[in-house]
């Protein structure tokens, strides 16, 4: 069964994967509908509901109650302008305590009276293009989803009336099929549609709740309004019937959609427009819905607490919202991840911890954007090889080299992340490596990995393992951590207990990936080996032994606490190297002290919120972040043995999405006391939820 949530009044987006497209709904009396090139909630409306004989006509409350587009007074002066009603003058919304709305991996669906409106959107796993046929690949990379929309008249006695539309639309889609489908569509970018069949038309007016509840004289359907921006379909379910109607919904984009690098969207190689796209939908709606079945299965067959499902459930359909697959002038598919409501293009320290989504769903997308890093986000500093933060923002790249974020001069937010992130390439490259079983594209990129292990030595300039060298890129600024908005605890790079355990880890995970690639040890393994114990010797040599912690920055006598400390022990169990993190290891002091740290700030007014219960990543700042929470609740638990009852504060962070940041979708920082969205909304990050459903 998909979880059923207590809250209901909260934004989702329900991305179609690689498309950078979406259906958002969810907060009650707030504008719903597809979004393309974005992930911010549109103003328009999404009507979804029924009239039973001639009692009021109830829907779901996802319209905000604004006009969209030219009414009727526009052209006509003494004209009544229904269109300012947007359809509320002949319908009502159901209520909160009318609805219950439940969440599964594949989409999330919504139940009031006799209405069931389901939400299919994710499917699971996105075939390589380069490695299917064109058809595997038309079927994979599809940019749609279904809704099945169920109407319940077995107990009527008189007709009943079912209506889907939207705000938005420009045409019928009977107009350009001739008559194969039934829908409608915003110019060529959007639509939904459905195969003809009786009892269902297409109304399009001013107000297309008048037009599908009202009809036209003596009930007759009304003819459509072309002019009007609202549409939908009508279906008539007789009494004593239940109806069921698979509708698809789609997205199409062609030409040149980026600027600084040329590339269309992928699906426009495969599909020649809207209406290709909706057909195939419709054609293959049996195999998707068990596809979407299936994977529905993976989570609700787990052990994971609904609350864990919800979060998983709540992050995968975000995630793919911001998913766009290119198609560069080459021929050649260019992956990119947009960053949320910041639409930052494959930010560097996003694909590191959405890498084990990735591996697990589409390695292939990993090995891509390791491609692509190294392309056109690598440069050389004084101090050897590095990358930048990010390739760009709103479909236009940065030059080569180059981030949309980073400036020079600066000691915080908006500075260089130079060691972070040529930390961050080597461990993504290590685990796509190994779970992808790439031995040969590791080969092949050898020299990028023993260039960025030098790089990483130089700027530790005492050999302790730990970065003390900021690059001349900083222009007298300092660098900072993908913890950018967090104070100093987690936000500066140069001696930080963070980034230390962190760079400990690539250190080891590089050596395990060059023995296999070169088959002995060599001079870089020896390297890398090296600064893996003094990188260790360095972090177990700054625990306080009185108050049992490591403090999160080893100079200026800090003596902030901070969970993320431990975040680098998960990376070596997925780069071939689990011995590293075992307490009878190689690396058994640091882990025995991470273990020890940990336990100690998991507690009320350190690292749990003493008002909400939920995680700090930081004992001085309430800004936390869930990607994080989710990505060190599996070390915690998995790697240290530490699940007990301060583990397990999921419902907590559950309901910060649901209540604090129901505006925006997935959001990532939230206040720690109330949920409150604090940055990074409509985020794509919180999928590092998936290492839940990893077995060890």
């Amino acid at each position: 069964m998909a979880v059923r949530v207590p809250e209901i009044d909260y934004y989702s987006l329900h991305g179609i994967w690689g498309a950078y497209g979406s259906l958002v709904l969810g907060r009650l009396g707030r504008g719903a509908g597809v979004v393309i090139g974005d992930v911010r909630p549109p103003r328009g409306g999404l009507f979804v509901g029924y009239r039973s004989g001639r009692e009021e006509p109830r829907l779901l409350p996802f319209s905000a109650g604004v006009s969209f587009g030219l009414g009727a007074s526009a052209y006509r002066e003494d004209e009544v302008d229904s269109s300012r009603a947007v359809g509320l003058r002949s319908a009502a919304y159901f209520g909160s305590g009318e609805i219950e709305r439940y969440v599964s991996f594949s989409g999330e669906e919504w139940r009031a009276g006799a209405l069931s409106f389901r939400v299919v959107s994710f499917f699971g796993e996105a075939p390589d293009p380069q490695a299917v046929t064109p058809a595997a690949a038309r079927e994979g990379l599809r940019p749609s989803m279904l809704l099945r929309i169920r109407f319940d008249n077995s107990s009527g006695s008189g007709p009943m009336t079912g209506l889907f539309g939207m705000q938005g639309i420009r045409r019928p889609l009977s107009d350009s099929t001739a008559g194969a489908l039934l829908g409608m569509a915003g110019d060529s970018s959007f639509g939904f549609a459905i195969r003809p069949k009786e009892g269902i038309e297409e109304v399009m007016d001013w107000s297309v709740v008048e037009a599908a509840f009202d009809g036209g004289p003596d009930g007759a359907s009304r003819p459509l309004r072309r002019l009007a921006s609202e549409g939908g379909l009508r279906f008539s379910v007789a009494p004593g019937e239940t109806a069921e109607h698979v509708v698809a919904l789609g997205v199409f984009r062609d030409g040149i959609v980026t600027a600084g690098l040329s590339a269309h969207v992928y699906h426009s190689c495969l599909f020649k427009d809207l209406e290709d796209v909706l057909e195939s939908a419709l054609d293959d709606a049996p195999e998707s819905l068990f596809r979407a079945e299936r994977l529905d299965g993976l989570l609700e067959d787990s052990e994971l607490s609904e609350d864990r499902q919800f979060l998983l459930a709540h992050a995968a359909h975000s995630y793919s919202a911001s998913t766009e697959l290119l198609l560069t002038e080459s021929g050649d598919p260019l992956f990119v991840v947009n960053e949320g409501e910041y639409q930052m293009m494959n930010t560097l320290d996003l694909t590191v911890d959405q890498a084990f989504w990735e591996a697990r769903f589409s390695p292939w997308t990993l090995r891509n954007e390791l491609e692509s890093f190294a392309e056109r986000s690598s440069y050389e500093d004084s101090l050897g090889l590095a990358f930048a933060h990010d390739q760009g923002v709103d479909d236009c790249f940065s030059p080569k080299g180059r981030s949309a974020y980073e400036m020079p001069g600066l000691s915080d937010c908006f500075s260089f992340m130079s060691y972070e992130e040529t930390l961050n390439w080597v461990l993504s490259a290590c685990i796509y490596a190994n779970l992808a079983g790439d031995l040969a594209w590791a080969k092949g990129r050898r020299h990028t990995l023993a260039a960025c292990l030098h790089s990483l030595l130089a700027r530790d300039a005492n050999g302790d393992g730990v970065m003390d060298r900021d690059s001349d890129r900083c222009a007298g600024g300092s660098e900072i951590t993908t913890y950018d908005s967090l104070d100093i605890s987690l936000g500066q790079a140069r001696n930080n207990l963070y980034l230390a355990v962190k760079a400990w880890s690539a250190f080891v995970c590089v050596e395990t990936l060059l023995r296999r690639i070169d088959g002995l040890e060599t001079a870089d393994s020896r390297a890398a080996a090296g600064a893996a114990r003094a990188a260790a010797r360095t972090i177990t040599g700054k625990m306080l032994e009185a108050e049992g912690f490591i403090p999160a920055v080893f100079e200026s006598d800090n003596r902030s606490c901070i969970i993320p400390a431990v975040e680098g022990l998960a990376y070596p169990g997925f780069c071939g190297a689990p011995e590293a993190v075992r307490a009878d290891g190689p690396y058994g002091e640091l882990v025995r002290a991470l273990k020890r740290h940990l336990d100690v700030v998991l507690a009320p007014g350190v690292c749990l919120d003493p008002v909400s219960g939920g995680w700090k990543l930081s004992s001085t700042s309430r800004n936390t972040w869930l990607s994080k929470i989710f990505l060190n609740q599996y070390v915690a638990e998995r790697v240290l043995g530490l699940d007990d009852e301060r583990t397990r504060r999921d419902a907590v962070h559950a309901r910060w999405l649901r209540t604090g940041s129901a505006d925006y979708a997935a959001t990532d920082q939230v206040d720690s006391m109330s949920g409150a969205d604090l940055g990074s909304r409509l985020y794509p990050r919180l999928v590092t939820s998936i290492l839940w459903l990893e077995k060890g």
